[in-house]
């Protein structure tokens, strides 16, 4: 099972041809594509940045509602983020919030997260990072 960050999803509205290519490819190979109550988040908030706010609010609904889950901060979550947050900020590596957010759920689901977002995911060790490089 796999959790798609943001920049993942933006990617795939957006029509970039090797993240449709990834996502289909996981598909194919019966992965289930899940996301976090924060990567829709995230989506959302882009949608007011558009010229276009109600068709970006379509197509993110859309995307979000073919999902096989998203995946909500919970108890077990919220103790992940706080060592996390913590031991990214005694090493001097703190990634921001919504990032260490998004990692302790995943982290507390047993997900890997594919993303494009290396640089900041994999300064968290426990986190299985299913990687993609920015194009």
């Amino acid at each position: 099972m796999v959790v798609l960050d943001s920049d993942v999803l933006i990617a795939y509205l957006r029509g970039k041809e090797d993240i449709i290519k990834k996502i289909h490819h996981l598909k194919k190979e019966e992965e289930s594509l899940n996301t976090t109550t924060f990567n829709v988040a995230e989506l959302y908030k882009g949608c007011y940045f558009m010229k276009n706010v109600s068709k970006g609010l379509m197509k993110v609904k859309s995307l979000v509602e073919a999902l096989d889950e998203i995946y909500l901060f919970e108890n077990d979550s919220a103790q992940e983020f706080a060592k996390i947050s913590s031991d990214l900020k005694n090493r001097g590596q703190v990634i921001g919030m919504m990032d260490e957010l998004i990692a302790s759920i995943c982290i507390s689901n047993q997900e890997a997260l594919y993303t494009r977002n290396l640089k900041h995911f994999e300064r968290i060790e426990e986190l299985a990072i299913l990687g993609h490089n920015s194009s």
